[in-house]
């Protein structure tokens, strides 16, 4: 891959060693207009990779290109380049406009304009009712959202995000993924964004990227990301499917995820779209021929490969058109049903048993 050639911002063969935490040779790149989500485990080098890319830190080695110009040893306010911390950073002296005001007055904007565009980017993230207030009186959204005011009120080439709402509870994470996905779709900014939290990479990438110890393993798509064998390692056995509401009715709703169909004991509203769970020893494998269940959901699949784990083994399938299933069976069970890669079987679970996580 020709690193930076059609990137809006690239990080090439980045070498940075502080210790604990390094990057080891580090390829990213994220085109214009991409929500680049960058998913991994606590001390992958998540932050330093963001840290590099705003200026905060120069490599050891490698090159930072924004645009394909080289802002390696460029400072931050040189980049045109946003980056909201996981504490926010708002300055505690000063009032919400204040701080949203910020970068404007360093750029030496009229007091006019400042007033003008401060209020267009507060209207938009439904802050204007507290700009003569200061943050110790915010809530932890309330924080972010003055963050994101500053990111945004600029028009600045991308915006860098440091998990973001790790600080939140899961009501206010919900709400500000939906805030996110609503303003990238109106505003259309680029971002990279890290995280170690799945359902924030399903609620949020357009792309996304896998880093585990200091290295970029994967960069594509989600689907393709998650397949990878230090993904699937992070992740876990959680069934995590990505979906859009058909229909819902009564704390129920029908539910499509990559051209199936599944019905989940959820709330939410009629093409909404949504992050679910299922658990693997929720689900029940039947041979084709066996379709005998009270279960709500019974989706036709063929299994894709065999995971033996002690007494149990952790069968993968594939169901409609793309969508990967992973449910348990004891040994003695695979043995009887005779599974293998290739076999038509039928998987079984309760509505009860999909959870939604965002």
């Amino acid at each position: 891959m020709d690193f930076g050639v059609e990137a809006l911002i690239a990080a090439v063969n980045l070498h940075l060693d502080l210790g604990e935490f390094k990057l080891h040779g580090v390829n990213l790149e994220a085109a214009d207009g991409d929500y680049m989500v960058v998913l991994g485990p606590s001390g992958a080098g998540k932050t330093l990779l963001l840290e590099c890319i705003a200026g905060l830190r120069k490599p050891d080695s490698g090159l930072i290109l924004i645009d394909g110009n080289d802002v390696t040893s460029l400072p931050p306010e040189k980049r045109e380049i946003a980056f909201l911390p996981q504490n926010y950073a708002l300055w505690p002296h000063m009032r919400v406009f204040d701080n949203i005001a910020y970068p404007l007055r360093c750029r030496g904007i009229s007091e006019n304009e400042i007033k003008r565009m401060v209020k267009r980017v507060s209207d938009e993230l439904e802050i204007d009712h507290i700009l003569d207030r200061k943050p110790a009186s915010l809530s932890g959204g309330e924080q972010q959202r003055v963050a994101l005011a500053r990111a945004l009120v600029w028009g600045f080439k991308a915006i860098l995000l440091d998990e973001p709402t790790a600080a939140l509870d899961p009501a206010l994470r919900w709400s500000t993924w939906k805030l996110l996905r609503e303003l990238h779709k109106r505003l259309k900014f680029t971002a990279i964004h890290v995280t170690h939290d799945v359902a924030e990479a399903f609620a949020l990438a357009t792309k996304s990227a896998f880093m585990n110890e200091g290295k970029i393993v994967k960069q594509g798509s989600l689907s393709e990301v998650l397949s990878t064998a230090e993904a699937v390692r992070y992740l876990g056995d959680t069934n995590i499917i990505k979906g859009r509401i058909l229909e819902a009715a009564k704390g129920e709703a029908l539910v499509e995820a990559t051209g199936t169909h599944i019905i989940a004991v959820i709330d939410g509203e009629p093409g909404e779209e949504i992050v679910l769970s299922l658990r693997p020893e929720d689900i029940v494998i039947l041979r084709e021929e066996k379709l005998e269940s009270s279960a709500r959901n019974i989706l036709q699949a063929t299994v894709e490969s065999l995971e033996p784990q002690g007494p149990l083994v952790l069968v993968h399938t594939r169901s409609g058109e793309n969508l990967m299933l992973k449910a348990y069976i004891t040994k003695s069970s695979a043995e009887h049903l005779e599974l293998k890669p290739g076999s038509k079987i039928t998987l079984c679970f309760k509505a009860s048993a999909v959870k939604r996580i965002a």
